[in-house]
């Protein structure tokens, strides 16, 4: 559903407001009702709730969009005075609840609820314009505000951009996730044979609204109209589609698209007969009651909390690229250039992606419509490389399309975005230009500071500690050459919050990981919308022992990216070292879900996560199959199998351990097993100490010694 607020504190530690509470005793003059979209106004009972602050109106909006309509005083001091001092920022949050709690009580709501922990609303309140516009739309009806407003998420409280630098952030996010919503929503809805014509002619309407680059809906609404008569409507909106797709991209509009016009030109689409007058059902009934009957009930079912169900895709299968006579020189960018192919294509939703070639025998519940491969072969003529795509059907070996492109920097996303294209076009995909160029969207970099960052990529994705300076060093002169390149500080950021995984005995020093933070800061403000950005800066976060704000950053990572399985894991396991095990599960099964092959590092998160929610059995399978691809995946097993009383197994696997950590020692003193004990239990920004203490009495149980390492003496 819509803005979907992710918990990121332990629901064992934080106390929910419960029927019992204060809250549910106060008798409300009516309900409360906010209105998001435009300038943000709230009512009650029809009487206009008069607030003069703009952060009065932040919280305000901020509780009404929170699915449990409530939040911690924590994460709103962090979400609206990220660069004021503590003390300051929650001296002054209080003056604000304080005013909210003056207007809406001068209005006669008193279901503001202020304790010492969190902030709620009432949990029973009125409609909120988004949720009902988009409740509206997952039922085969549109709101007329998708009529007669372009772009209509991007009037979400549109008066509070320049509020606070992370709640810009937010609400950048929460706009997109909005866009994304309607938008599956009416493509649903077009495609579904039960929806009427009519219906179906304003959703394509209000798709193009959003998206005036959406062929799918462009050729939906150019039927429709020639099936009504209305020839004229028709051709207008293609020719609105050409003069875009031609001003903006430099593209015309898709074979199918322009067959349709012919189609209509030659007047070959004949006029659609009258639809059959029919009873309809009471629900159906129900959803075209007036709008003000229905809007409570739209409000409610989008506030429903819905379960994962994975549906049948087609699965992309990317081989590795074969490389003939390329100089070692240029390796880098065809290795570079598969990444970010990959990169782009997981975010769409409507294929699996698999690092690999072969279609494995278990798909763990996936439901595969169909397979392809993509195939390539990068060879050098002189100074240039060439690189020969082909797309081809699983088990048939039949080829469906092929193409040569010139790889240089200069168009490296051009050459992205005509791939993906011509894929979806072949696979008969609706993948919209406007969409598509969002997700692979050019850089505002020079080409020096691109290549720096691809060599630093090159480097670091080898995970070997002689590489790390290199990376390292090439990740600076990219931010150097290029000081807003947004991915060349989060791969910065990336490299130093895993230098001690990677270098087993170095210590997290604290002092650096408060200036990554500012570093993975300056990747989110450059480009919010960036997933990669955002997972950065929740874990530096969590580095730093600030562990809502980093659960903020996790959740909007992953509404930003909801079909890449690793933003997901990614998120999963750093709610779950918050001490969010229900959240962390599901995300971490629902990345399960949208992956055909789960990597071995996508195993060693599962391993993890498992864990610390005591799923030991779970754990010790995930962690054979992550084939000790971390090496402290091995003592997480360790400690498992202790737990699960399997001990002459948790020795076995605990010395293990201690002779790979102890031949691969980067630490100021010897490898006793004391200072490896006391290395692997400071490495995890684990949040409550009973989660980290399970964990070290299951090593110290499997025979490797704590040490002197006691909980966040980091």
């Amino acid at each position: 559903m819509l803005i979907s607020t992710l918990r990121g504190d332990n629901e064992q530690n934080m106390p929910l407001l419960t029927e019992n509470s204060s809250l549910h005793e106060t008798r409300l003059a009516g309900p409360l009702t906010v209105s998001v979209l435009g300038s943000m106004r709230a009512t009650v009972a029809g009487r206009e709730v008069r607030i003069r602050s703009r952060k009065c109106r932040a919280v305000l909006a901020y509780l009404a969009l929170n699915d449990t309509r409530q939040e911690t005083r924590e994460r709103l001091v962090g979400l609206l005075w990220s660069e004021s001092e503590e003390d300051k920022a929650r001296a002054s949050l209080r003056q604000i609840l304080h005013e909210l709690s003056e207007a809406l009580a001068e209005a006669g709501y008193t279901g503001l609820v202020r304790e010492r922990l969190h902030v709620a609303l009432a949990p029973d309140g009125g409609p909120i314009d988004c949720h009902t516009i988009l409740t509206m739309a997952e039922h085969g009806q549109v709101h007329p505000r998708l009529l007669d407003t372009q772009v209509l998420a991007e009037t979400l409280l549109q008066e509070l951009d320049d509020l606070d630098p992370a709640f810009r952030v937010w609400l950048l996010a929460k706009r997109q996730m909005l866009h994304d919503s309607l938008l599956r929503a009416l493509e649903s809805g077009v495609r579904d044979p039960a929806v009427a014509p009519r219906s179906k002619r304003q959703m394509a309407q209000a798709i193009l609204n959003l998206d005036p680059t959406h062929e799918e809906a462009c050729r939906a609404f150019m039927r429709l109209c020639a099936e009504d008569g209305d020839i004229g409507s028709a051709l207008r909106a293609y020719s609105a589609l050409w003069d875009l797709l031609d001003e903006e991209y430099g593209m015309e509009p898709s074979a199918p698209t322009q067959a349709l016009v012919a189609d209509i030109k030659q007047g070959i689409i004949e006029a659609a007969p009258p639809p059959p007058v029919t009873v309809r059902p009471a629900r159906e009934v129900a959803a075209r009651a007036p709008l003000d009957e229905f809007l409570p009930q739209a409000d409610a079912l989008a506030r429903a909390v819905t379960g994962f169900a994975p549906v049948a895709k087609l699965a992309l299968l990317v081989e590795s690229f074969g490389m003939n006579g390329i100089a070692p020189d240029n390796a880098y960018m065809v290795a570079g250039f598969r990444y970010d192919l990959i990169a782009c294509l997981v975010r769409f939703r409507e294929w699996f992606v698999m690092d690999g070639g072969t279609l494995p025998e278990e798909q763990l519940g996936v439901r595969v419509s169909g397979a392809y491969c993509v195939a390539a072969t990068a060879y050098q003529a002189g100074d240039a490389v060439n690189l020969v795509l082909t797309l081809r059907e699983h088990g048939t070996g039949i080829h469906v399309w092929s193409e040569r492109f010139l790889l240089t920097l200069p168009n490296w996303f051009e050459a992205q975005q005509r791939i993906v294209r011509q894929i979806a076009i072949s696979l008969n995909v609706q993948v919209s230009m406007g969409r598509l160029v969002r997700l692979s969207a050019e850089p505002d970099v020079s080409l020096p500071a691109h290549d720096l960052w691809l060599r630093g990529q090159a480097e670091f994705y080898r995970f070997r500690p002689e590489n790390w300076k290199q990376a390292a060093q090439l990740f600076s002169e990219a931010i150097e050459q290029a000081p807003n390149f947004a991915p060349g500080y989060s791969s910065l950021v990336q490299l130093n919050n895993i230098v001690h995984f990677v270098h087993p005995g170095m210590r997290r020093d604290p002092e650096r990981a408060r200036r990554i933070v500012e570093l993975a800061r300056k990747a989110v403000e450059l480009d919010p919308m960036d997933s990669r950005s955002q997972l950065c800066l929740g874990w530096s976060y969590s580095m730093v022992k600030n562990y809502t704000q980093a659960a903020t950053h996790m959740e909007l990572a992953s509404a930003l990216n909801p079909n890449d399985s690793w933003a997901l894991i990614s998120t999963a396991l750093c709610l779950s070292y918050c001490g969010n095990r229900v959240l962390g599960t599901d995300l971490a099964a629902q990345a399960l879900g949208l992956t055909l092959t789960p990597s071995l590092l996508h195993w060693a998160y599962q391993t993890q996560i498992a864990f610390l929610r005591e799923d030991y059995a779970a754990a010790v399978d995930a962690a054979d199959r992550s084939q000790d691809v971390m090496k402290g995946m091995v003592a997480w097993r360790a400690a498992a199998l202790w737990h699960l009383g399997r001990v002459e197994e948790a020795r076995e696997t605990a010395q293990k351990f201690i002779n790979l950590i102890r031949s691969n020692w980067f630490g100021d003193g010897p490898p006793t097993d004391e200072a490896i004990g006391s290395w692997l239990l400071h490495m995890f920004p684990i949040r409550y100490e009973a989660d980290w203490a399970r964990l070290r009495d299951g090593i110290a149980g499997a025979g490797i010694p704590p040490g002197d390492a006691k909980h966040h003496d980091w």
